[in-house]
Formats: structure tokens, C-alpha cells, sequence
């Protein structure tokens, strides 16, 4: 006897699923569609380059000295930009485990052995590795945007484009991965530089939907930001955010209004912790404040917010739970929370081994600590994901809407470094649980890879995809009051998180006030000099925009791109900046935010009207 009728839809289910999949192993396979945004027929799983994997394996990765050293070399005029795009220090290395541990070792012949740890739960790194999805397509006619050697990026979009507006900042804290404020330059982007950025940004394949970050430095700082911003929404760009320390957020409503009138979607805001104690290294006295008051000033202009996380071992990370409690708590105003465990480049790139070592947060502990720390009834081994799996529902969006001007948002990303659980938020209750804990997440996405890869007709793949939720979904375990028809809600809404291309989707992406919400807990793991893999760099998930070209956000920062690109096009010495621009003012040493004080004079500004339902997408799965 079935106790609802969810448990008899599942039932139903299933057996139809079994009914159906042998009809559907003896018809001939069909060809997937060719999108004009793709350089060829969308891939089946067979077709897509693997990712190299396994554990031991050998691999390349840099000599932290090496590398150092030739990037100096071009700064100082001892080579060019081209010895150090053929040769940035590349050695050997291998990955192994060793005492319960992924590790990665490397020796220099000049400097030595270097020695570093990717992973202190190797079951949970070969989990990560077993569910990845596979690479997006080879990029086409794109030798001038992505040419810097061994570490140019071959394959995908991104999922987010970061513009690098400013190397100045307003704040001065430690670790900072671009020694902000400590350069004897300025680099800082102007229009013409924009307009070049966004431009090749279109010029190659494949063209998927990406979220374009404004990044710095404090990029809020830049006197171009908001024309920045309205420029990339006039080339079509809508998934605009914007990574900021929040002060100028906080200090004046006026700026965030201005910046949502120019198409700003939402905020990245930087948060390590939910106290002003363990954000003392941050060096800003009122920090709690000023983050709650950014919060505010965000949702009122119609924008949502998402924290981000520095974590350093021993410093922040027994508070990540409470980061996720206050997201949940805070689920009007915050859309998720990505935690980045510290890269050692910039002010911290010549930390001594023993500080590394005592520091170093390897990715996979994110998903023990959370488990431990209460913040909901996670379970590891359950509710964690490789990033690269979003990219199973873009391409089961793909399939079915073959005829859309641009790709679905599909992170490329290696499953060493990025990883992902969702949570069903009651927003009356402000409480959450994994979604995996009632709805078989693993299973349904082993469903639609089966389904997408035997290409049939939209109409049969979407009662397909209908069965394969009804058959993964226990509503036994489900909280009280959530039930298919909420479900089919959910699903439907973050579909057009993925798929959605038109005008209005910022909008509409908002428009969505049911009592149930998904929030999306991330994890990115960033290369150093110490523990690069060049066989993760070709199909990064976060390239940086600069005027030589685009390249992945490693290769930038931990393989010393970044010196190399500023120091061709910086702007001014510091000198010669101050000479003709006002200082800026620096939060740092306790120093408090005058919330107070009015910024500017009145601006004429008027909300955004946000529509009460948002238009279903075209595949949606009710």
C-alpha cells in the first residue's frame, strides 16, 4: 500500500523507466543537433576529451622559484613575454597517496623538492574524479585570445569571465592574492580596454552563457565601473556580478541603485567569518557591519548577494558552519556561499614551507568540516559533487532548445578543484537539508547522461527526464509540505539558472518567491606555484580578461601571469598616479566605515521592477 501518491508516482515510475529503457537500447542511437554557438555537433559522453585522472599519476606542474624568477626576468627587461609564455618553469611531478593523504611531489634541479597536500580524504578525491562529467568542446578560431603556451586554455567557455577593473583596493588585508595596494604601479583598465575585452570575448566557439565578474583590487574603486557594467549588458551580456569587499556598497544606496540600473545582476561579497573576530585580518574595525549593511543596501536595489569565503587553515576554518547558518538564515538576501581555501601567490607567494604546510586547506576538507560543524545534516560521501556536473543539466538544455543563440552556463571544470552540494532552504522556517538526503541527485544525473546521449526527439527526452525525477524523488524523506508539484518548481527554476538567455533574465531569475529555494554551497580550489597541475589548467572554469588575451585565473595568479600582463600595461607609477589623482582611503588597522557619511550628492534612481512569476523556460520538466 502506498502512503502518497508521490510514493505511487515513484513506483509508476520506475516501472516505467524499466519498460522503456531496453525499447530504447535496441532503437539506433540519434545524432545530437549542431548549435550554430558550437564548433560542432553537441558531444555524447564517448565523445569528450577525458580529463586526466587517477591516482598515482605523473603530471606537470612548476617549480615555485622557476617560475618566480622568469617572471622577474621579463619585469626587468632580461627577457620577453615570449621566453616566458614557452618556458614559466615547468618541472615533472606526480600525485600519489601516501598516510591517508593525495599528495604532490616535484623536484627542481636547481631548487629542489617541493612537497604539498591536494587531499586528506582520498575516498572523497576519487568520488570527485568518478563523477566528473568529462570537458566541454575544443575551442575554435581563437589563437589570438588564448595563446600563452603550456598554459593556455583549450577547451569551453568558462562559467565565469573576471574583468580585472583595478589593482588598487580600499582595504589591505593578508592573505591577499594580488598584493593589493603594495605594487609601485597602478593597473587599471579603461573603456577602450573593455571594448577590445568584450569583443574577443564573442570572437571564438563555443558561445555559452558566462558570468562575467567585475574583479580587482576593490573594483568599485574604478571611475569606469558602472560604464563598465552597461557596456556588457549592451553586448548582451546579462550574468553580470560584480567581487567586492562591500564598502562602497554599505556607505551609500545611491551607488547600488546606479550600479543595478546599469545591469549589475548580483554581488560576490567577500566574508570570512560572521564575527568582526574572525575577520581581524582583514584589517577593517566595523567589518560585520559594514557587511550586513552591504547586504541590505543589495536586496533593496533588487540584487542578491552570494559570500565568499577565503578559508585558511587555523585562522577561519572552524566557522564555516556558521557562514552556511547565516546564509540559510539570511536566504531573502543570499543566493549561495563559495568557499575558496587560500592560494599562496601575491602577498603570500613567498610564504616559508612551514606556514604552507600549517595553512594550506586542502578542498576536500570543506565537506568534513561542514558535516561536523552542524550547519545542516550533511554527509559527504552523499551530497558533494565535481562542478563539472553542472554542466549535465546545460547539456540537457542544449539538446533541447538546439536552436538557442547561445550555449548553456557549463563550468569546465577539473574535479580536483571545484566541487558542489545543493540545499532546499524553507525560507519560513530558515533551516535546510541536502537535497540529496530525499532526492537521488547521483542517480538522476547518471539518468540524463544515459538519456541526452541517445539522442531522441525533445518530446521523448523530456517524458523521459520525467520519469527519471519521479523515480529519484522519496518524499518520505522530504521535509512536510514539500512534494512533487514543489519539486517540479524548483527543477523548473534552476534550469533557467542555466539556460536562460533573454533580456529580462536577471529579472526573471529573481521573480521566483516560493516558500521553497535552492541554495548552492561551492567550492573552487585555485593553483599556486606550489600545487599546479597543468593538466587542470586547459579547461578552466574561471578566465581572466586582460588586453593579452584571455587566461585561466591560475595561470594568472599562481602561475605569475599577473606581473607579466600589469607590468606591460601598467598605467601609471604610483607616483606619477598620485600626482593627478586623489588617495583613496584604506580601511586597515581596526579602522571603521563612516556608515553615516553621505557619498556624493542625491542620485535620481528608481528600483527595478521585478515581475511576481518568472516566465517557465522552455524545457521545463512539469
Amino acid at each position: 500500500m502506498f502512503t502518497s501518491k508521490a510514493d505511487a508516482f515513484c513506483a509508476i515510475a520506475n516501472v516505467g523507466w524499466k519498460f522503456l529503457q531496453p525499447i530504447n537500447n535496441v532503437l539506433r542511437a540519434g545524432v545530437l543537433p549542431t548549435p550554430k554557438w558550437a564548433p560542432g555537433p553537441l558531444l555524447k559522453a564517448a565523445q569528450r576529451r577525458p580529463t586526466e585522472l587517477g591516482v598515482p599519476r605523473k603530471t606537470s606542474s612548476l617549480c615555485p622559484d622557476c617560475n618566480r624568477e622568469a617572471a622577474e626576468a621579463v619585469l626587468t627587461g632580461e627577457n620577453e613575454v615570449a621566453d616566458f609564455r614557452k618556458q614559466p618553469g615547468i618541472i615533472d611531478s606526480e600525485i600519489l597517496e601516501e598516510g591517508g593523504r593525495i599528495l604532490m611531489r616535484k623536484v627542481c634541479d636547481r631548487h629542489g623538492p617541493f612537497e604539498d597536500v591536494l587531499s586528506n580524504h582520498p575516498d572523497f578525491f576519487r568520488r570527485m574524479e568518478r563523477l566528473a562529467f568529462g570537458r566541454d568542446f575544443e575551442c575554435a578560431h581563437d589563437h589570438e585570445l588564448h595563446n600563452h603556451g603550456p598554459n593556455s586554455i583549450r577547451s569551453g567557455r568558462g562559467s565565469f569571465l573576471i574583468v580585472d577593473l583595478t589593482n588598487r583596493c580600499n582595504m589591505m588585508c593578508s592573505p591577499c592574492f594580488m598584493d593589493a595596494n603594495a605594487a609601485s604601479y597602478v593597473h587599471e583598465l579603461d573603456m577602450e580596454d573593455i571594448k577590445t575585452i568584450f569583443d574577443k570575448a564573442v570572437s571564438f566557439k563555443p558561445q555559452r552563457e558566462v558570468n562575467v565578474l567585475f574583479s580587482g583590487g576593490e573594483p568599485t574603486l574604478s571611475p569606469i565601473f558602472l560604464e563598465a557594467v552597461r557596456h556588457a549588458k549592451s553586448m548582451g551580456f546579462h550574468r553580470l556580478h560584480v567581487a567586492t569587499n562591500g564598502v562602497r556598497f554599505a556607505e551609500s544606496r545611491d551607488f547600488v541603485l546606479q550600479a543595478r540600473e546599469a545591469g549589475l545582476h548580483a554581488v560576490y561579497l567577500q566574508c570570512d567569518g560572521v564575527s568582526d573576530e574572525k575577520n581581524k585580518h582583514r584589517g577593517l574595525g566595523n567589518y560585520m557591519e559594514v557587511k550586513r549593511q552591504a547586504l541590505e543596501n543589495i536586496a533593496a536595489a533588487g540584487m542578491r548577494t552570494s559570500l565568499q569565503v577565503t578559508v585558511v587553515n587555523g585562522l577561519n576554518n572552524d566557522g564555516l558552519g556558521d557562514i552556511v547558518r547565516f546564509a540559510i538564515e539570511n536566504i531573502d538576501k543570499i543566493h549561495g556561499v563559495l568557499f575558496q581555501p587560500v592560494m599562496f601567490t601575491g602577498r603570500d607567494e613567498r610564504i616559508s614551507s612551514d606556514d604552507r604546510y600549517a595553512k594550506r586547506y586542502p578542498l576536500s576538507q570543506l565537506a568534513y568540516d561542514l558535516q561536523e560543524q552542524g550547519s545542516t545534516t550533511w554527509r559527504p560521501m552523499r551530497d558533494w559533487f565535481p562542478m563539472s556536473d553542472y554542466g549535465i543539466f546545460a547539456h540537457l538544455c542544449d539538446v533541447l532548445t538546439p536552436h538557442a543563440e547561445l550555449g548553456s552556463l557549463f563550468p569546465d571544470t577539473h574535479p580536483n578543484h571545484g566541487m558542489f552540494s545543493l540545499l532546499l532552504v524553507d525560507t519560513d522556517q530558515k533551516v535546510a537539508l541536502p537535497i540529496p538526503s530525499f532526492f537521488n541527485l547521483e542517480q538522476f544525473m547518471r539518468d540524463i547522461e544515459e538519456i541526452t546521449d541517445r539522442g531522441r526527439r525533445p518530446a521523448f527526452t523530456r517524458a523521459l527526464v520525467r520519469l527519471s525525477v519521479l523515480r529519484n524523488f522519496d518524499q518520505k524523506k522530504a521535509p512536510l509540505d514539500f512534494g512533487l508539484a514543489q519539486l517540479r518548481g524548483l527543477l523548473n527554476d534552476c534550469f533557467y539558472r542555466v539556460a536562460g538567455d533573454s533580456d529580462d533574465w536577471s529579472q526573471k531569475t529573481y521573480s521566483y518567491a516560493g516558500r521553497w529555494r535552492v541554495m548552492t554551497v561551492n567550492g573552487l580550489w585555485f593553483h599556486d606555484a606550489f600545487n599546479y597541475d597543468f593538466s587542470a589548467i586547459s579547461s578552466s572554469s574561471t578566465p581572466v580578461a586582460t588586453q593579452q588575451g584571455e587566461i585561466s585565473f591560475c595561470s594568472y595568479n599562481g602561475g605569475g601571469w599577473r606581473k607579466v600582463i600589469e607590468h606591460m600595461n601598467r598605467t601609471a607609477t604610483l607616483a606619477e598616479w598620485h600626482r593627478s589623482h586623489p588617495r583613496h582611503e584604506i580601511y586597515a588597522k581596526g579602522r571603521n566605515v563612516d556608515l553615516a557619511r553621505p557619498i556624493g550628492g542625491k542620485v535620481e534612481t528608481s528600483l527595478v521592477q521585478i515581475e511576481a512569476a518568472p516566465k517557465p523556460p522552455s524545457i521545463a520538466v512539469s
